[in-house]
């Protein structure tokens, strides 16, 4: 029995754990098709699956049996395999960013939780430890449309994502942003704001899009309010489409975080972390 709780909400309106695992089932089940057609197979445990077999799977086995395919590409002929569609992901972007005005004029689209036994400290860790893993498998269990992924210790990350569900995947250079940046005012007594810019891998354009994740200790857990910022011209799907993204991602990584158990000099290097950070957005 888990000793910990994960609430999530959208407009408003409470989401179940069993909603975000029909949406997280479904995409698994879009990425099959996408392998299917590419004639990428998908193996479980060294036995190779037909598209019927990849449907009836459970979502327990569907996680392992795509990160184990994906581990198994590796980094460099993934990139080769998704190049037709990121190319064209890269058409798409920048007409968007061609036709959007620079830091206003949002689109905003917002996923809002609430933990009860899984601490700021805990997603920290999660974080590190993606980080630290740098590999295809775990960011692919978090969610089924992160094709590729590489990440450093100062944050900049450069991922292959179906974006907010819209289309076929892009290829992001992210790079972390500061105040300077931030698209809205941080709410009253945040700890730690995750801000974000996004930028084309290929060119180096900067796409406009933003996100901005703002997080509050609580007396046993933690509020998030989770924020991407969609240029104004980019179509309102990948607005609407990207917080059943985020309902996955995030349900997904504070399952993991609740895992992390910091020991007494973890904490207390993690509060040093967050009063620097906290001091810096107030900067």
């Amino acid at each position: 029995m888990k000793n910990y709780e994960i609430r999530f909400s959208v407009d408003g309106r409470p989401v179940s754990q069993q909603d975000i695992h029909e949406i997280e089932l479904e995409r698994y089940h879009h990425v099959f098709h996408i392998f299917n057609q590419k004639q990428l197979r998908i193996t479980l445990n060294g036995r190779s699956l037909s598209l019927n077999e990849l449907l009836l799977l459970s979502l327990d086995d569907a996680k392992i049996a795509l990160a184990q395919t994906r581990e198994s590409i590796g980094k460099e002929k993934t990139l080769a395999l998704f190049k037709p569609e990121t190319d064209r992901a890269d058409q798409m972007w920048e007409h968007i960013a061609d036709t959007s005005p620079v830091g206003k004029d949002f689109q905003e689209a917002y996923v809002d939780v609430e933990t009860s036994n899984i601490s700021l400290f805990q997603f920290m860790l999660f974080n590190q430890l993606l980080m630290k893993k740098n590999n295809l498998y775990l960011p692919s269990t978090i969610h089924p449309e992160h094709y590729y992924f590489e990440g450093d210790k100062s944050g900049k990350q450069t991922i292959i994502e179906t974006f907010g569900m819209y289309k076929g995947p892009s290829y992001f250079n992210l790079k972390p942003g500061g105040p300077a940046d931030y698209p809205v005012k941080p709410e009253p007594n945040v700890d730690l704001v995750m801000a974000g810019k996004t930028f084309l891998m290929s060119n180096g354009e900067d796409t406009k899009m933003m996100g901005m994740h703002q997080l509050t200790m609580t007396k046993n857990g933690m509020q998030v309010k989770l924020g991407v910022f969609l240029p104004k011209s980019a179509p309102s799907e990948i607005a609407e489409g990207h917080k059943e993204h985020l309902l996955v991602e995030f349900n997904n990584g504070l399952h993991i975080a609740a895992q992390q158990k910091p020991i007494f000099l973890q904490e207390k290097m993690l509060k040093l972390a967050i009063k620097r950070m906290k001091a810096a957005q107030k900067a």
